[in-house]
């Protein structure tokens, strides 16, 4: 195995902190997710089930800034889809990213990933206004030069949903798309954290 990394001490806290809904919670899930990858990377998932980005915003002190980790991995949106619009969910995604930079905290954002139906809202398709925020995002982030993890397009089937192989459900994904997730922000988090490497 790998030898854990040893960052320079520059924070107090974690080497980063995951902060989304249940596809952050679920990926620290024993029998679910890899509970492995985040312990052995030093990273703290912060995923509360069925959260929206207004949850994710108002706890975002206590969850994030007050941990004082060395970066922040900000992945929301999925519950937002039916009730905001791209714009609203996007001005908290910024908000949170201005907070944790003016703790000197790094961020790194990611994008929703694909689903073109809700379980719970049989009615409602989401797959188009997915691409519509998850474009708005990647735009945002590029002008920041903020990284973007770009979890869409390696778990997107033609039909713009979760390829069945990485799904528990046509919204999450289950442990062989986590790994899929893992292949996108590995390296990205590396990068970020290369700084603070000893």
């Amino acid at each position: 195995p790998e030898k854990p990394v040893v960052l320079d001490g520059s924070h107090k806290g974690p080497a980063a902190v995951f902060i989304g809904d249940s596809i952050t919670w679920n990926w620290d899930r024993e029998g679910v997710g890899h509970p492995s990858f985040f312990k052995s990377n030093n990273y703290v998932s912060k995923g509360i089930s069925g959260d929206k980005t207004t949850g994710m915003l108002d706890r975002f002190q206590q969850d994030v800034i007050d941990l004082d980790p060395y970066c922040v991995v900000i992945e929301g949106g999925t519950n937002d889809i039916a009730a905001f619009t791209s714009e609203n969910i996007l001005g908290r995604i910024k908000k949170m990213a201005e907070m944790a930079r003016k703790a000197h905290i790094d961020v790194i954002v990611g994008s929703v990933p694909p689903s073109n139906s809700f379980p719970k809202l049989p009615d409602f398709r989401p797959e188009d206004r997915i691409i519509e925020l998850n474009g708005m995002i990647k735009e945002w982030a590029a002008g920041e030069g903020i990284p973007y993890a770009d979890y869409y397009s390696v778990l997107v089937d033609e039909e713009k949903g979760l390829k069945k192989a990485y799904q528990r459900d046509t919204v999450h994904p289950n442990a062989t798309g986590y790994t899929a997730m893992e292949g996108v922000i590995g390296p990205i988090l590396k990068k970020v954290l290369s700084p603070h490497i000893k």
